[in-house]
């Protein structure tokens, strides 16, 4: 599932950045897993997304990136920094690559009770670096609060 969530993800760069205007918040949840994506609805069209399996204390950030530092077979693990508000916090970060797209991923994950998760909620934009790229997020009616909710433990 995780896979082919991600190589759905990784279609949305092929969309073009002529549609990033058009991204959107979006929260969707199931018994499983909830899902707050920054994209273009009924598209594949995915900037950024926050995910978690219900109830198990963890965020996912999620972030599809075509950068070649991504791409370099054997790359495993890269530094990816978050900020958001006051908070800024450096992870791990997992690469996927996609073998039959030009895109890769990076992916980290995050205890539900980090301050920076806790920032994201009253922050209007967070912004993500990997390497010396760098991406800033807007988060005008992104529903982190709720996320966040669905992710705690209960």
């Amino acid at each position: 599932m995780h896979r082919s969530l991600a190589a759905v993800f990784a279609l949305g760069l092929i969309t073009g950045q002529a549609l990033a205007q058009e991204r959107e918040w979006s929260l969707d949840a199931s018994d499983q897993e909830a899902y707050l994506i920054f994209g273009v609805a009924d598209s594949d069209d995915v900037g950024v997304s926050l995910w978690c399996p219900a109830k198990k204390g963890i965020v996912n950030l999620y972030v599809p990136r075509p950068t070649p530092e991504l791409q370099r077979p054997g790359r495993r693990k890269l530094p990816m920094t978050v900020s958001a508000g006051g908070e800024t916090a450096t992870f791990a970060g997992k690469v996927d690559i996609i073998a039959s797209s030009p895109t890769s991923s990076i992916e980290v994950e995050i205890p539900v009770d980090s301050p920076l998760l806790k920032a994201l909620e009253k922050a209007d934009r967070f912004t993500v670096t990997v390497n010396s790229e760098q991406v800033v997020f807007p988060l005008y009616d992104a529903d982190v609060t709720a996320l966040l909710g669905l992710c705690r433990k209960s």
